[in-house]
């Protein structure tokens, strides 16, 4: 393995050289401590223990994730990072995504948080959800105290747990384990597992807030929460309220998003932006609109100045002054028809400084659970959960709006523009700016009971019942096309005069002329409430999801060996899911002006399950193994919607002796269809034609004399298929469909894990390190790729497949694509996390340092069969190392704290056709940088803790860290207004952060 650039210059010099000159000893460990008891939270810590026997851990086990067997995160197979309420807060966490999603096991792939404004996601915008080892959020299984958590969210692909929905003022601690578990679990665990652990047993009432202003104003964070509990000799009860509020951060709010550029780079080195006359600077490029504000006409690409006076309307061909009009001589000639210079239009509207960045968040949690052993029920403990959420979240967002006009509308006021030498009908295509606001309301309820109890021969057992409903509403901006067409007489696919004309007989009752052509519409946006209350309708969608689950196991020995007790877990369990998701009016009837429209989406799947697992201990006691365990599990699923399926999965966990061990995993997992992936209905929506046509300009070449197109076989399809060498794409975009797929199999997949732990006795140090690899086959995807599928494959139209998934339209541009779900091959992913932990007392005080890592060696996708697998390891959004290291100091009753969080350098140069460099719009050749350097930020806290309250204050990205700039990629990476766009640098975008926190027991 390589050593990565800037890896140990930066976070590992501050981490575990800071450990050397403390104890003298590198350092890279795993937390070491068993999970404080349950009920200790509320009371004052206690003190470390140094020199604790790897012996007396192993003795302190409980139920990890990752089994149902009694163990601890040592001394079992599968690698599993905990991550402590302690920890989180003194790094100035405040909510379950921060958390989550910082975790080195996630952080190595972007992740879906609330920068997704106006994206198609699944759960809908708002929807906060954790993805690990890159392989997406429905192959990550997201439990509370063990239990499966339903997904929330809104629209027909709801799928994913909302991260929102997570109690997390009452979570101890996150368990995450780092392997597939289904036959642990069932359907979901692919990539791993995320358990989040409740506070048990707690006695008192106890307040917390937490303040976390932003110094550059947005993204500000406001939580409260309260707690009671008590504790009595049959049992406990727990009640907790809290909320949560993250502020809004807009376009405006920073300057790396208020003044969108190209970032060009020019030969002589310097940026070769153009410069805005109107403002002296370089130009900025408004994200919402592509910039256009004003009017074009399709047939001519003419701008008329001097009839309305509107100051930013632009044309794209230059003048020829003096030159007489004629009409044989109507391109370029001097008329009344003037031409605004590029570098002088107006690209960025001011309106679109309230567009959201990071969209605001309200959450609202009601957490409650007890137990109670009634003297009747024979030591039986009868047990319950209650969880109410409600998210609240919304989004400022502007769309562009062209309606089209014909040469003969009425509604034209060019239907006959006059020159001075002739009159010639143009048609009209003007470009507007409009609000597309959205917010979304979803609450969900999830109630359990259950019973737990033992027998008399020492077996334990456990059963509960479960349900839940998500039932969330969302509110988005409806411009009905059918109005749209009786308002401008035209067809907005063929530009066809309509047979009625304008308003004409058969029109959407209340018929008002679109009649955009003023100069108050155009440059302001102010419309008439008539033409307002007409063409933006306000509708709502509503989607309910329930889920039910009832599950019963039991844990006992069931013979002895040699060298212990074989320990068995068996059990059943039984799921229900079922979805409605019921669009607003005019998107169930595809009635939405170029916007996605979906029909109702509705269905049930059930899954019935047996499982068991097994821990035989192989050997004890013997040379170089003082402890040597198998762990096997195994389960059966049957899904009324896709039938049977086993996964099965081995562990050896092999203690060498005190000091070293070795454990290893390999199993199977799968996924089942989620409900979306099976009954969504047909959704529509549209994409470029560069973003989907490989066929556009495919035999022509650049400035060294290479093919644009460097796919031979593209270019020989495409010509094939009677298109020119220069094709340019046609015109309107692509109308993409999705729905659900009939003929879905689940998606397999294998994992595999080894590594060691170290622990040597009397030295605070522990150290685990464990390689991993998963590969996932037959998965599940809806893709727009199928284009370049058909136009890629040596057997091209010669066989059913792709290319009969798209139709093209008369002028050769793509029309349609088919994008329902289906299989497809294969994802694999490996690499290595490491672990540490390092605890070391003085006389003056405590120091512990904890870090974990993850290097990324490979994450290879394949998107159809025979294709080659691009590996996208190293981009940016998929950095190959991530990490964090937290050094805390504790003197008497203060706690010292600094917190250094890592991403390794990233660069898209080479990958997917980039290579950095492009023309400008005059055809200069242009660089622009394509690179992220290590992103690194640091987080200092300080806490002061007395006996019945304390307080934390702290800084985050201590230094306001911002990422680089980056340029206007060629072939379409991501990017938010100058910077690179991926969850890794979200803390860069809004800086600097203040936070204290303060608690008090009553």
């Amino acid at each position: 393995m390589s050593n990565p650039k800037g890896f140990s210059r930066h976070w590992l010099l501050a981490g575990t050289i800071l450990t050397s000159l403390a104890i003298g000893l590198p350092a890279i460990a795993q937390d070491n401590s068993t999970p404080a008891p349950a009920g200790t939270e509320k009371t004052a810590p206690p003190k470390p223990v140094a020199k604790v026997p790897a012996a007396a851990a192993d003795t302190q086990e409980v139920v990890i994730t990752g089994s149902r067997l009694r163990k601890n995160e040592f001394n079992s197979p599968s690698p599993v990072q905990v991550i402590t309420a302690e920890k989180s807060s003194l790094s100035g966490m405040v909510s379950a995504t921060e958390v989550l999603q910082s975790s080195s096991v996630a952080n190595g792939s972007g992740q879906i948080n609330n920068t997704f404004t106006g994206y198609v996601v699944n759960g809908g915008d708002g929807v906060n959800s954790i993805s690990l080892r890159g392989l997406g959020s429905q192959r990550t299984l997201v439990l509370l105290n063990g239990r499966r958590l339903p997904p929330a969210g809104v629209g027909g692909t709801v799928a994913a747990v909302d991260l929102n929905t997570l109690p997390e003022s009452v979570i101890s601690r996150y368990e995450i384990l780092k392997d597939g578990a289904s036959s642990i679990y069932g359907s979901d665990a692919v990539a791993g597992v995320v358990n989040g652990i409740t506070r048990k047993n707690f006695d008192g009432l106890e307040l917390n807030t937490t303040l976390k202003p932003s110094e550059h104003k947005g993204g500000d964070q406001y939580e409260a929460d309260l707690m009671w509990g008590k504790t009595f000799d049959k049992g406990h009860i727990m009640v907790s309220v809290s909320h949560y509020e993250l502020k809004e951060l807009t376009q405006g709010d920073r300057a790396a998003f208020s003044c969108p550029m190209n970032n060009y780079v020019g030969a002589n080195g310097q940026n070769a932006d153009l410069i805005d006359p109107n403002t002296g600077t370089y130009k900025c490029y408004g994200g919402a609109t592509n910039g256009y504000v004003g009017t074009y006409f399709a047939k001519d690409y003419w701008q008329l100045l001097s009839d309305y006076g509107i100051s930013n309307y632009y044309g794209s061909r230059a003048i020829t002054p003096n030159t007489p009009c004629t009409p044989n001589n109507f391109d370029g000639c001097a008329t009344n028809w003037a031409f605004i210079p590029y570098q002088n239009r107006d690209l960025n509207d001011k309106r679109l400084q309230n567009s959201t960045i990071i969209s605001p968040v309200q959450t609202n949690t009601l957490f409650s659970e007890g137990s109670y052993r009634p003297d009747w029920a024979g030591g039986t403990e009868f047990y319950s959960e209650l969880l109410l959420t409600q998210r609240k979240s919304e989004q400022s967002a502007w769309r562009t709006f062209f309606p089209r006009y014909n040469e003969n509308s009425s509604a034209n006021p060019w239907n006959q523009a006059c020159d001075r030498y002739f009159c010639l009908p143009l048609q009209a295509e003007p470009y507007l700016a409009v609000p597309a606001n959205s917010s979304q309301d979803v609450k969900l309820y999830r109630v359990l009971g259950g019973a737990r109890g033992s027998w008399t021969n020492g077996w334990t057992w456990d059963a509960y019942i479960s349900t839940s409903q998500n039932n969330g509403t969302y509110h988005d901006i409806a411009i009905p096309n059918d109005r749209v067409e009786a308002g401008t007489g035209t067809s907005q696919e063929t530009y066809d005069l309509l047979p009625g004309g304008v308003c004409g007989a058969g029109s959407p009752t209340g018929c008002v002329p679109l009649n955009v052509f003023t100069k108050d519409i155009l440059e302001n946006g102010n419309w008439p409430d008539a033409l307002k209350n007409y063409y933006f309708v306000p509708e709502t969608g509503k989607t309910i999801y329930d889920q039910t689950i009832v599950e019963a196991s039991a844990t006992g020995n069931v013979f002895n060996l040699p060298a212990g007790p074989v320990a068995v877990a068996l059990g059943v369990s039984l799921r229900r899911d079922h979805i409605k998701d019921t669009p607003g009016e005019f998107s169930r009837n595809h009635n939405v002006w170029g916007f996605s429209t979906a029909g109702v989406t509705q269905g049930t799947d059930t899954v019935k399950e047996v499982f068991g697992e097994a821990e035989f201990p192989l050997f004890k006691g013997q040379p170089f193994i003082e402890d040597m365990k198998l762990d096997t599990s195994v389960r059966y699923s049957d899904y009324d919607s896709v039938g049977s399926a086993t996964t099965y999965k081995v562990g050896l966990d092999w203690a060498v002796d005190n000091v070293l061990r070795l454990r290893a995993t390999a199993g199977t997992s799968f996924r089942a269809p989620g409900l979306f992936e099976l009954f969504l209905a047909d959704q529509t929506s549209f994409l470029s034609q560069v973003q989907v046509d490989p066929c556009i300009n495919y035999g022509l070449k650049d400035q060294s004399g290479n093919f644009v197109q460097t796919n031979a076989t593209i270019r020989t399809n495409c010509a094939a298929d009677g298109l020119p060498q220069n094709f340019s794409g046609g015109g309107a975009s692509a109308t993409i469909i999705q729905g659900g797929g009939s003929s879905l199999k689940p998606e397999d997949s294998y994992a595999a894990t080894f590594g060691f732990v170290l622990t040597p006795p009397d030295t605070g140090f522990k150290l685990a390190v464990d390689y991993w690899r998963i590969q996932v086959n037959n998965q599940i995807l809806s893709t727009t790729a199928v284009v370049s599928a058909c136009y890629s494959s040596t057997y091209f139209r010669s066989r059913p497949g792709f290319c009969d998934l798209f139709h093209r339209a008369a002028d050769n541009s793509i029309q349609t694509i088919d994008a329902s779900y289906r299989n497809i091959p294969t994802e694999k992913t490996g690499g290595i996390d490491f672990t540490v932990n390092y605890t070391k007392d003085f006389n003056f005080g405590t120091l512990s340092i904890d870090s974990q890592a993850t290097y990324t060696a490979y994450d290879k996708s394949q998107t159809f069969p025979g294709d080659p697998f691009e590996d996208f390891n190293g981009t940016i959004g998929d950095p190959k190392w991530v990490g964090d290291v937290q050094s805390k100091f504790k003197h008497k009753d203060w706690t010292f704290t600094w917190t250094v969080n890592y991403v390794q350098e990233s660069d898209n140069k080479g990958f997917a056709g980039e290579t950095g460099s492009t023309t400008d719009i005059f055809g200069t050749p242009v660089t622009y940088r394509t690179q992220v350097p290590d992103f690194i930020t640091h987080d200092l806290s300080v806490r002061y803790k007395a006996k019945s309250w304390q307080v934390i204050a702290g800084v985050t990205n201590l230094l306001d860290k911002t990422p680089p700039y980056i340029g206007t990629s060629a072939v379409g990476f991501g990017k938010i207004g100058n910077y690179p766009f991926s969850s890794q640098y979200y803390s860069g975008y809004i800086g600097r952060q203040y936070f204290v926190t303060i608690s008090k027991d009553f």
